[in-house]
């Protein structure tokens, strides 16, 4: 999507239509028809209660996601696509004139974006000859978020159908009082996540899930799914989410915050920009006199010593690529850091990481070779670990630290990755680590999302499937 604003194009989708049932098996496999069939439909009866031997798969087979994948697969390289090392599920096809065709599929749903119309054109006939398609025009849903595509050619995707399913099936049933205050931020101010807090026994938890009605193992699932989309909640569900299997009081009240924030800050979802001085993110980075000229940026920050159980760090990072964020987390790196600078350092590390592969996967967008050597600023607000990820001498403060988590010093040797310093108040990684006030998490996400229009926000063709 953040690439299709790039090239100014618009993000179409088709749908194949029984999809399992268009591939053909690639093993011996039988079946046996119940001999009711026979009498239900006489002229086949000679074929039913004796083995068939199955020439196409179809749906409650184990391999049938396997054999449809080969399928497609082998049509698309067929077809001179060339599919991605970095996302699998990502083919793209490239012509002399400049032109191109650029595909992602996710079992029977596909994206795919052309900038020439001709050849978009005949993709869609040649598909429509080798399976049964039905063509869907420019994509508004996809895998239970809205696409939505502007006239200036900026992309807006988010959640907000999933979200109040999400509000609506445990906190509009919750057993405890309403509470129609204001929640300005996902957790409450005085929450501490703490395994002290946790239920001692099975008994205990199907108490509180009875007093609460909140599956709370369910619940924590369905937000790990809505926090694709929305960094806001990312440090709260990666907190819950480590109490999932012994979840005491403390939790459930916490987790009823988190829900009563989504009810009261439903419509927000990201956008990718065509111009990149539209973007909050660019103009927060010219309000600190830094130019930043890159399509692809990074941020990352990290807490010290904020885990109470083992006294870990909880780090985060953000990647923005065409003024959006298309990779976000809130962790704990696994060594109890020593300092501040080598927990700042660690999440660098992470954050490092994840920037690799996002620019490997930026170089094949653009058809170029996968290991093409891009500088990609990253941003810290700890001086201290920007000296540590420069610096290549090991001194008494740094010696213990892992060779792994080094892969920061490499990158910038390498020419990858340039560390730049970012006061904390611009720090935007500073969401995913953290319980920040309601002001504070209202001023970040202002820069991170967008607000999202509230019409059309049942305008599916499958929203009971999706859902």
């Amino acid at each position: 999507l953040a690439n299709s604003t790039k090239h100014k194009v618009r993000v179409r989708q088709l749908d194949f239509v029984g999809a399992y049932l268009q591939a053909k098996t690639r093993h011996r496999i039988f079946i046996r028809l119940p001999t009711v069939y026979g009498d239900l439909w006489p002229e086949y009866k000679k074929y039913s209660g004796v083995p068939l031997r199955l020439v196409k798969s179809m749906y409650g087979m184990t391999l049938s996601g396997k054999y449809w994948w080969q399928e497609l697969q082998e049509f698309l390289v067929q077809e001179a696509f060339v599919a991605s090392t970095t996302v699998p599920c990502f083919f793209s096809k490239h012509f002399s004139d400049g032109s191109f065709i650029k595909l992602l599929n996710y079992v029977d749903d596909l994206l795919y974006a052309s900038n020439s119309p001709n050849h978009l054109q005949a993709f869609e006939e040649t598909l429509g000859k080798r399976f049964s398609i039905e063509l869907m025009g420019q994509a508004h849903w996809y895998l239970s978020s809205r696409i939505s595509q502007e006239a200036n050619f900026n992309i807006s995707i988010d959640q907000s159908r999933y979200c109040l399913s999400v509000v609506k099936r445990y906190l509009d049933t919750a057993g405890c009082p309403k509470v129609n205050r204001l929640h300005s931020s996902p957790l409450p101010a005085e929450f501490i996540p703490s395994a002290d807090d946790c239920s001692p026994s099975q008994e205990a938890i199907k108490a509180l899930e009875e007093q609460y009605n909140i599956a709370f193992d369910s619940c924590v699932g369905a937000l790990i799914y809505l926090a694709q989309t929305r960094p806001d909640i990312a440090f709260s569900v990666n907190k819950l989410a480590k109490f999932s299997r012994s979840p005491g009081i403390k939790h459930f009240e916490a987790i009823l915050h988190l829900l009563r924030y989504l009810r009261d800050n439903t419509y927000l979802g990201l956008r990718y920009y065509s111009n990149l001085s539209d973007s909050p993110i660019y103009k927060s980075l010219r309000d600190n006199k830094i130019n930043e000229t890159g399509l692809l940026l990074a941020y990352s920050d990290s807490s010290w010593h904020d885990d109470v159980d083992s006294g870990r760090s909880t780090g985060g990072y953000l990647i923005s690529y065409m003024g959006g964020i298309v990779d976000h987390s809130s962790n704990m790196p696994g060594p109890v850091a020593l300092s501040s600078a080598e927990a700042e350092y660690n999440e660098a590390c992470l954050a490092t990481m994840a920037l690799s592969h996002i620019q490997m996967f930026q170089n094949e967008l653009e058809n170029e070779p996968v290991d093409r050597v891009l500088n990609t600023n990253l941003y810290l607000d700890n001086s201290s670990a920007i000296a540590m990820g420069r610096s290549f001498r090991d001194t008494k403060h740094t010696r213990h630290i892992l060779r792994r988590y080094h892969f920061v010093r490499t990158s910038v040797e390498n020419k990858r990755l340039t560390l730049v310093w970012i006061p904390t108040e611009h720090q935007l990684a500073d969401l995913a680590t953290k319980i920040l006030s309601g002001a504070r998490t209202s001023f970040l996400t202002s820069i991170i999302m967008t607000i999202v229009p509230e019409k059309n926000i049942q305008d599916s063709k499958r929203s009971a499937q999706e859902e």
